[in-house]
């Protein structure tokens, strides 16, 4: 058997002998008539019983309704009773008074009406009602709990009695009957019947606070009132063939307690709607009962008398239904016996045609049975002899089709499995429509597994490929640069990196957008694919950085000369929508010595290009021992720096900010400097402070200065010259950029109870370069809890006077370069006074920096600076030396 078929199903092996035979199978059928007749005959006769049945289940359900409804009047009367007799308790008044107005004694009335409650559930099975009604009998309940609890027995009879009426509906009972009408109405009587309880309570919760507010309890009264009338229009209408029902109706109708209690209602409705209802109930008093005792004793008794005429509306309704109930029971009876004499019929006529059927199709499906195991089993050139029923022949030829199409689908599933899409097997068409489907499935299929592989080369280069410059990404790069290595270490050669990394990129994206930022990637990407050899790789690191693997170079000179070709194409002007821009790059070099891994190659090219960058932009640079040394030095001093962060090695020295109006001081500058343990004196802020900026270490180091001036400044809140003078501090671009610098000011001042307006930030000018609007909204936020913003060494970095309305900023310091250039130079003076003035435009003072003489001090006052900073006056020195002198009064002379 071919392998690519699925193994025989077991059921169908010609040589087990389970499962039914034909003639089985025949006879099962030939059975199934007589089965149905007799299933037939047997639910008729079923559902004829279920109508008797169903009939005698109305009758007790009529009853039960019956039962419930008086048991709905007699829980009205026990809560009418026990309100009465609780609201007469709570007014202390006279029996006479109540009897006058009952007629008779509350408390013999109480216990009448339990009385004939517990008769009416004694009657029913009704475990919820009773659990409800000895809740409402408890002991020492006023009367809002009183009605609120009775007004739940009701609710709880209502459900029952809705239960009782939703099987009654549901009951069995003959179309043609009298029933459905008859339930209708015993429905409509027992909503009458409801409606007039409902009526008698809303109307005195309405008058008196019994349940809820006025307006909400005649809402309820106008809804039974409305229920009451429709119910009893309704049952009009409907009942005329009921002679019962209709003198019942006529008792309502006519009955005086039923006019002077619906009149009562009406009145109290009109005159309700015409002057309003307060909020809350009258309480009840002795006074009003007095006052009132003729009208309310009328009303009650006449409500009373209503309900009571209501009963006879359910007692001939009921009726109507036990009537209809009893006609459907004796119709049932009748149809039973007509079921059995239609079995015995239809029997006879079902055996007669079964014998002929089985004999004309047996030994055709046998055959054909016969064929189609052979072709489960992988015969594929199963056939069968056509007879018997034409379906029976169709179904045969199907069979001779499908082994042909199981015989081509197996050379085309072959031809898939082996991957070969080509083949003419794949073209070959099958006969037939389903032979069109099977094709139309395989070119289907074999499009889609083209599809995937295209697919599959897709990804694959997509995951080692750069998606802007189609170059491969770092991670194929460093694999490439493997391989190399692995190379030329074998063959004895030499493998140069170059790493590639633009000058200020970034200004393309500030000045001409993203979208020119990215075509000028492109463009530099392809020129530089266009400089490098055949065989060299060229690839992109991410952003602005890209790296060339040289394979092979005879030494430093050929690597160099790549980089300078590399240099110039990329120094070509690039045209773009906005204009025309020219872009540098800087270079570094380093070439494989057999030790080295393809990470640490690039690396050590890395390093090439950053001092390529430190000494100017488009310069090239090679990784060679001196620079090992240089990193080595600087690794050992990021640790050292690293230890003295966390050890407090760290001082703060503090330069005088001098105001130049009063010549008094101003501010202090807080300048870290490193007591490290083994080094002469201090160690220069220069050496250290340039290696901190370049790693996230000047993260650290920032809040190492910021907790610490917040600890100082703390102390100096006894100091009566030092408690009122602000202190700045200097934050780096690396800093400012991080996503909790905020946090990293706020939160050291908060903890030591330092006023927010005691700290003055310092930003450099060339730290809101990189992103500008991130930048102003973090300064802001300092400046909405009272931070002072200031620009430090304004005037040599990249920000423009016009970016100063968008910032946030309240001081700019003037760098030493200017201020010093002032005394020399007019046209440098002429800049400094430009700053100085557009400053105080936009609402700045202005601090000059770097005062060392006092002829520099004298111009910079001329020129309209507000603050002066310099050796001239102070040089920076620890908290507990600051001292002031006279110059401070040569300032303002």
């Amino acid at each position: 058997m071919d392998p690519l078929l699925p193994p025989p199903d077991r059921h169908l092996d010609p040589r087990r002998r389970q499962g039914l035979r034909i003639g089985l199978v025949l006879l099962l059928v030939a059975s199934i008539p007589v089965a149905g007749i007799g299933g037939l005959t047997y639910h008729g006769v079923r559902t004829a019983r279920s109508e008797v049945q169903g009939a005698g289940r109305v009758e007790e359900l009529a009853l039960e309704a019956v039962r419930l409804t008086n048991l709905d009047g007699a829980v009205s009367d026990e809560l009418v009773w026990s309100a009465i007799d609780q609201v007469s308790d709570s007014i202390d008044a006279p029996e006479t008074m109540i009897e006058a107005f009952l007629g008779s004694d509350p408390t013999d009335e109480v216990a009448a009406a339990t009385d004939r409650t517990d008769q009416l559930l004694a009657e029913l099975n009704a475990p919820s009602i009773e659990s409800a009604i000895r809740a409402a009998r408890v002991d020492g309940l006023d009367r809002r709990q009183v009605v609120s609890r009775y007004v739940e027995v009701t609710t709880t009879v209502h459900l029952a009695l809705r239960t009782v009426m939703i099987e009654l509906a549901a009951a069995p009972h003959r179309a043609n009957g009298e029933f459905p009408t008859a339930l209708q109405l015993l429905r409509l009587a027992v909503e009458a019947r409801a409606a007039v309880s409902d009526e008698f309570n809303a109307y005195f919760a309405t008058i008196f606070d019994l349940r809820d507010a006025p307006p909400v309890e005649l809402a309820r009264l106008v809804h039974a009132r409305a229920v009451f009338d429709e119910r009893i229009a309704s049952l009009r209408a409907y009942g005329s063939g009921i002679p019962g029902l209709v003198s019942a109706l006529d008792d309502v109708e006519t009955s005086a307690g039923t006019a002077t209690f619906s009149g009562a209602i009406d009145d109290l409705i009109a005159t309700s709607l015409h002057d309003g209802l307060p909020d809350v109930s009258a309480t009840l008093t002795i006074d009003m009962l007095s006052d009132h005792l003729d009208t309310f004793t009328t009303t009650y008794r006449a409500a009373a008398e209503s309900s009571d005429a209501t009963i006879g509306l359910l007692d001939a309704t009921a009726g109507a239904v036990l009537d209809a109930a009893s006609e459907d029971k004796a119709a049932a009876d009748g149809d039973i016996d007509v079921w059995y004499v239609l079995a015995v019929a239809l029997a006879l006529a079902t055996a007669a045609s079964v014998l002929l059927a089985s004999r004309y199709i047996i030994r055709p499906l046998k055959e054909l049975r016969r064929a189609a195991v052979d072709l489960r089993s992988g015969e594929l050139e199963a056939t069968c002899t056509l007879a018997g029923p034409t379906e029976v022949r169709t179904a045969a030829l199907a069979i001779h089709d499908a082994a042909s199409h199981v015989q081509l689908v197996t050379r085309q599933v072959g031809a898939l499995a082996a991957g070969d899409l080509d083949a003419d097997v794949l073209d070959e068409p099958a006969p037939g429509g389903l032979g069109v489907a099977v094709q139309y499935a395989v070119t289907t299929l074999r499009s889609a597994l083209a599809q995937q592989e295209d697919f599959r080369r897709r990804l694959a280069h997509e995951a080692s490929h750069d998606g802007l410059t189609n170059l491969p990404n770092r991670s194929a790069s460093l694999a490439q640069l493997t391989r190399s290595l692995a190379r030329t270490s074998r063959a004895g050669a030499q493998v140069a990196v170059l790493f590639v990394d633009l000058d200020q990129f970034n200004i393309v994206n500030d000045h001409h957008g993203h979208q020119s930022g990215d075509a000028v990637l492109a463009t530099i990407a392809r020129r530089i694919v266009t400089m490098v050899r055949e065989g060299d790789h060229v690839g992109r690191l991410g952003g602005d950085e890209f790296v060339v693997v040289a394979e092979p170079v005879t030494g430093i000179d050929e690597a160099f000369a790549l980089a300078e070709r590399i240099v110039a194409a990329i120094g070509e002007p690039i045209e773009l929508p906005s204009g025309a821009v020219t872009i540098s790059a800087s270079v570094g070099i380093a070439v494989a010595d057999g030790l080295l891994t393809a990470d640490e190659l690039i690396r050590d090219a890395d390093l090439a290009v950053y001092r390529a960058k430190a000494a100017g932009r488009g310069g090239i640079e090679v990784c060679n021992e001196d620079l090992h040394a240089q990193v080595a030095e600087t690794a050992d001093l990021t640790i050292a720096l690293r230890n003295a962060i966390d050890h407090d090695e760290l001082v703060l020295h503090f330069q005088p900010i001098i105001d130049v109006p009063t010549g008094r001081l101003h501010a202090l500058e807080a300048l870290v400097r490193w007591r490290r343990p083994g080094f002469p004196g201090l160690v220069p802020p220069d050496l250290f402070i340039g290696l901190a900026e370049r790693s996230n270490l000047i993260v650290d180091l920032d809040r190492w200065v910021i907790a610490a001036v917040a600890r100082q400044i703390a102390e100096w809140n006894d100091d009566v010259d030092l408690d009122v003078v602000p202190v700045a501090v200097n934050v780096s671009r690396r800093h400012l950029a991080h996503d909790h610098f905020v946090d990293h000011v706020l939160d050291p001042l908060a903890a030591n109870q330092v006023a927010w307006d005691s700290v003055i930030v310092e930003i450099t000018e060339s730290a809101l370069v990189d992103d500008l609007a991130s930048a102003a909204m973090k300064l802001q936020r300092l400046r909405d809890h009272g931070i002072l913003v200031s620009i430090d060494d304004f005037g040599t970095g990249y920000t423009s006077l016009a970016h100063l309305r968008s910032l946030p900023v309240d001081i700019l310091k003037i760098d030493r370069s200017f201020t010093a250039s002032a005394m020399s130079s007019g046209h440098d003076a002429s800049i400094v006074k430009l700053i100085i003035d557009t400053g105080h435009l936009l609402g700045a003072t202005i601090t000059s920096e770097g005062i060392e003489t006092e002829a520099e001090a004298d111009q910079l006052i001329a020129l309209g600076s507000d603050h002066l900073q310099g050796y001239y006056f102070c040089r920076p020195v620890p908290a507990d030396e600051i001292r002031f002198d006279q110059k401070r009064d040569r300032v303002v002379g």
